[in-house]
């Protein structure tokens, strides 16, 4: 009994003196700093570069990410390689480089933001300025000496980062460098068609002059504001593609762009958009090679299978006489073949058979066949 008390007494002397303890200061609220970004491209279409990335969704530690305030657009240039294209540039060298080029916030961001990614559209940077030619001497006045012409200007690379920033306005470190070097873009391919089918979507285009780099054929969902990567990459010599990806009961836009060239890519413009809802309104093809067979006391109907995906099953119509076709398979019949037992002996029947799909798309009736019930 006295062991249990001096444990109990000790306990509360524990406690007291830890009650007693002097309480440090409070701990700073953990920082809502965006995650850097990671995966910044950055492409030519027309007269306009185009910025994507991932919006952040996590702090660098990995912990969940309340939203952003706002994107911090950094650019910095110089002059393109001889071959056209960027040379690297690490984002330390761009860090001290770079401007400011563009901040987005509030609104603007909410309408650049599609899904999951952030999409952000720059006009393209108007080219150095080409050197003049001399003027013309008045007359009677001596002409200046003659000069060299001037060198054209070499192409300029444009080099992009983001930063993004926290709701209390904490800001990420600049994200990977993506480059582009502005050229002169190819036309918009025109007479864009899209031709809803049972295997898939056609789209097709009229070829333009400079699309040395082929074209991009992009989807997206009719809800979604921009759209990502194309769905197909096509050749220069491609004017049509089959989307057979495409899901029944969806609405797509689809979009074509021709290409300058790939790498660094320079595209044109979107001439065109044209939005398809994809309903399924095609049947199932037509069952072929039905045969009847007659036996004591029925006629059997056989007849090659059907190949659709989304078959329901056979729906067999018979003829007695010269009166009319009638259903005589009240649901669709899972197996390609039926036995009629509702027959009479010495009679002539006509039969023919139909698929049908699991939207109700029946096809057209295969070839008739006549049988004289036994």
């Amino acid at each position: 009994m006295s062991f249990r008390k001096g444990a109990l007494a000790a306990v509360v002397l524990t406690t007291s003196l830890l009650g007693c303890g002097k309480q440090g200061p409070p701990l700073p609220p953990l920082r809502a700093v965006p995650a850097t970004t990671k995966d910044l491209t950055a492409i030519q279409q027309g007269t306009q570069i185009v910025l994507s990335f991932t919006y952040p969704k996590t702090t660098p530690a990995g912990t969940a990410l309340s939203g952003i305030s706002a994107v911090e657009v950094l650019e910095a240039t110089k002059p393109a390689a001889p071959d056209g294209k960027a040379n690297p540039m690490d984002p330390r060298e761009l860090a001290a480089a770079a401007k400011p080029r563009l901040k987005v916030q509030g609104a603007d961001l909410t309408s650049a933001t599609a899904g999951d990614r952030i999409v952000i559209a720059l006009p393209v940077p108007p080219a150095p300025a080409m050197p003049t030619a001399a003027a013309k001497p008045a007359p009677g006045t001596t002409p200046a000496p003659a000069t060299t012409p001037a060198a054209t200007p070499p192409l300029q690379a444009h080099y992009f980062a983001v930063r993004t920033f926290g709701q209390e306005g904490d800001r990420s470190e600049p994200s990977n460098v993506a480059a582009v070097v502005p050229k002169a873009p190819p036309p918009a391919p025109g007479r864009l068609t899209v031709t809803p089918r049972a295997d898939g979507v056609l789209v097709e285009w009229a070829g333009v002059s400079g699309a040395a780099g082929g074209y991009n054929v992009y989807r997206r969902d009719a809800q979604e504001r921009f759209h990502g990567q194309p769905v197909h990459v096509a050749g220069p010599e491609e004017r049509s593609w089959l989307d057979n990806t495409a899901r029944f009961g969806q609405d797509y836009i689809y979009s074509v762009t021709a290409l300058a060239q790939r790498e660094p890519a320079v595209e044109s413009a979107v001439g065109s958009e044209h939005e398809v809802r994809y309903q399924d309104r095609f049947p199932p093809p037509v069952p072929a090679e039905l045969v009847a067979l007659p036996e004591p006391g029925r006629v059997r109907l056989v007849w090659r299978p059907v190949d659709a995906d989304d078959l329901a099953g056979y729906i067999v119509y018979r003829r007695t006489g010269n009166g009319p076709f009638e259903r005589v398979t009240p649901q669709p019949l899972t197996a390609p073949e039926y036995a009629d037992t509702a027959v009479k002996a010495g009679q002539t029947y006509a039969y023919r058979v139909t698929a049908i799909d699991k939207t109700g798309n029946e096809s057209d009736p295969g070839a008739e066949v006549r049988a004289e019930a036994p």
